[in-house]
């Protein structure tokens, strides 16, 4: 079986810790970056399948990570099939319209919102790169 890689990014460093065991109890390949710098090069080094990509971080959020992340799969330093996520706590009902400028902006192939079910979020990114949660 093909054992797909997972760029865990979170300025969090337990949940980066949480969701890589997580992801690797379920047969992903794992690597971590703890800001939005660390992953823009862990994405060109380890080609990831998907990026769980937090977006309230400093420096550099991560709706300006995935846009980079996407700026970088067209000049062809991360995997065009690469995946990205966004990990948030943030609701949209704070502010809808914004929230609907930034997915725009950041262009994510999904959104994960904090506090997720584990057994969900496995579900989901087995689901994005192709896998069938339940086998």
């Amino acid at each position: 079986m093909m054992s797909y890689k997972i760029l865990i990014v979170d300025d969090e460093a337990d949940l980066r810790e949480s969701v890589g065991y997580l992801m690797e109890d379920a047969g992903f390949q794992v690597e971590t970056a703890a800001n939005g710098h660390e992953a823009l090069g862990a994405a060109q080094v380890f080609q990831p399948d998907l990026v769980l990509l937090d977006v309230m971080m400093p420096k550099e959020n991560g709706y300006r990570v995935s846009r980079r992340i996407h700026e970088a799969q067209l000049a062809g330093l991360v995997p065009a099939h690469t995946k990205v996520v966004l990990l948030t706590a943030r609701k949209l009902d704070q502010d809808p319209e914004r929230e609907r400028l930034f997915a725009e902006f950041a262009q994510p192939d999904g959104v994960i919102y904090k506090p997720f079910d584990p057994d969900q979020l496995v579900a989901q990114v087995s689901h994005m790169v192709g896998l069938n949660a339940a086998a």
